[in-house]
């Protein structure tokens, strides 16, 4: 199956937690590791109404797990054994370089009803298995910064444990911090690069527009809001339009107007041949890293 019918995607809060998960009652999670993207995932959740009840951690720092635990009501358990005995749902958020040892420490512990979430940059499954003696159930998640507001693009792959209805559950869980598209693993580095960097990317050409205001005489301020909307708008009737971006740039750009010289300087620049090799490296280095 190609990349392009592999994508499934689910729109974020279209599915209501409470009245969907396993009949209405809400699985238990554990988060193994609670840093800023395992926070981002923790404070979606509860806002869309998952039960701080529901949920467990393990965080290593103390002053990590006490603002944690005092900011989400959320409790705390030093002992990876306990939160393997209370959780269904594994939410693995370590940094890549403590995978070894976090899996390690709750292999042990797990069984067939077990589902491990790993938002681990990466750490492909095979390497996961290779961790553990047993046949885990592993769904490989990665999420990308907009998480923190809800509108994270999450690419998910998972292995052949992982059953039909478990896969569904499990998007329901992520689609409450944005989009859930189902890939094939071999296609992870590309996400990486358009997903995990994209933002980057985006806000780098909305920093070109913000200097460009103020060279001509904006106030920084101004030239930031108006360069931010523009984007905004943009987006939006990209979605409302439903057509594809280059039939909505040439609505845009006239006949000898101010658009096409914008466009045509662009384009002698090799702005788009820019933009797909940028992309195309930071595919190569997620390669790279990924074990």
């Amino acid at each position: 199956m190609g990349l392009k019918n592999s994508f499934l995607l689910v729109r974020a809060f279209d599915i209501k937690i409470k009245e969907k998960l396993i009949g209405g009652n809400m699985e238990k999670i554990g988060f193994i590791g609670l840093g800023n993207m395992g926070e981002a995932i923790l404070k979606a959740l509860i806002k869309s109404g998952y039960s701080t009840d529901c949920i467990f951690f393990c965080e290593i720092k103390p002053e990590r797990a006490e603002l944690m635990e005092r900011t989400y009501k959320i409790k705390h358990v030093k002992d990876v054994k306990k939160i393997l005995n209370k959780t269904k749902y594994i939410i693995i958020a370590v940094k890549p370089q403590d995978a070894k040892k976090a899996l390690e420490s709750i292999s042990p512990f797990i069984d067939e009803r077990h589902i491990i979430i790993s938002i681990m940059t990466g750490i492909s499954i095979s390497k996961m298995l290779s961790f553990s003696d047993k046949k885990l159930k592993i769904i490989r998640a990665m999420p990308n910064i907009c998480a923190k507001v809800g509108n994270s693009l999450t690419a998910i792959t998972a292995n052949k444990e992982i059953k039909t209805e478990e896969l569904n559950e499990i998007k329901k869980i992520l689609s409450t911090f944005g989009y859930v598209v189902e890939i094939e693993e071999e296609h992870m580095n590309a996400l990486t690069a358009l997903s995990g960097s994209g933002p980057a990317f985006v806000l780098y050409f909305l920093e070109a527009m913000i200097d460009a205001g103020v060279k001509l005489g904006l106030s920084r301020d101004k030239s930031k809001e108006i360069s931010t909307q523009v984007m905004k708008g943009t987006i939006e009737m990209l979605e409302k339009e439903n057509l594809h971006p280059t039939i909505l740039k040439e609505m845009i750009t006239s006949p000898g107007g101010t658009t096409i010289y914008g466009l045509a300087h662009l384009e002698e620049k090799a702005f788009k041949g820019s933009v797909i090799k940028a992309i195309e490296e930071a595919a190569k280095r997620a390669g790279e890293l990924s074990i």
